[in-house]
């Protein structure tokens, strides 16, 4: 609406109201088009697009990359903000921590049979502490306990010997990721191992695989509210 006064003298005054005329022209829509009206107001014309579809949403490669994110995000949302915390003492730069982690597993992917899953096997390192020549850690199912156990010599071990590690523990056969705080150190070298109940990881015929993680406490870890990683291991080259 425009308003707009004229003088008419002997101090007459006169308010004018105008309201712009608006002309719609519809436009028949077609597959082949992706405009469907044309909007004018005062001469200058407004053309208004059609929203653009996908045709199939469920394609198998969409429905692929989605399954396989969820998966993702269903291991991350396994660790509860201390745990995080405790991977990332410094806080990652663009992304929250929970972020990151879903960056680094999102990582370990492997296509088998055309389905896109989470290769647990293959992480190997998580966190963003320092990296350093950590041993290797099996774990292995017996009876009632899971033991995780390392052996071998190292400089690492040479100076962290009497540290409590935490080791990550993956139960890659049934998608789940655990921090295990160790009742061992690390040792200076021969082969140093403890147990934790096997029911609360999973069963005996599933697969585990894990990885050592450094506190440089020399107390058993209780607890990841004030803890953070020292070092971590390195990634290894595929």
């Amino acid at each position: 609406m425009i308003c707009f006064s004229t003088h008419v003298g002997d101090g007459l005054q006169f308010t004018h109201l105008l309201t712009p005329k608006i002309q719609l022209s519809w436009v028949k829509s077609s597959k082949e088009s992706s405009v469907d009206s044309e909007v004018t107001w005062n001469g200058i014309s407004y053309m208004r697009g059609l929203a653009q579809s996908h045709k199939n949403p469920k394609t198998a490669a969409q429905t692929t990359q989605r399954s396989f994110f969820k998966e993702v995000q269903d291991l991350v949302a396994q660790l509860s903000n201390d745990q995080l915390a405790f991977l990332f003492p410094a806080t990652p730069k663009g992304m929250t921590r929970r972020n990151m982690l879903t960056q680094q597993i999102a990582s370990a992917s492997a296509i088998v049979d055309d389905v896109k899953s989470v290769d647990l096997a293959s992480l190997d390192t998580v966190g963003n502490a320092p990296t350093a020549d950590m041993p290797a850690v099996t774990l292995a199912s017996a009876g009632e306990n899971l033991t995780i156990s390392w052996n071998g010599t190292s400089s690492f071990r040479d100076e962290h010997g009497e540290e409590y590690p935490v080791i990550f523990v993956a139960n890659v056969t049934k998608k789940k990721i655990f921090l295990v705080p160790s009742t061992a150190t690390i040792g200076t070298e021969g082969n140093q191992s403890f147990n934790v109940g096997l029911a609360a990881y999973g069963e005996a015929e599933d697969t585990f695989s894990g990885f050592m993680l450094a506190t440089g406490k020399k107390v058993a870890l209780v607890g990841f509210g004030t803890m953070g990683v020292t070092k971590r291991p390195a990634k290894k080259n595929s």
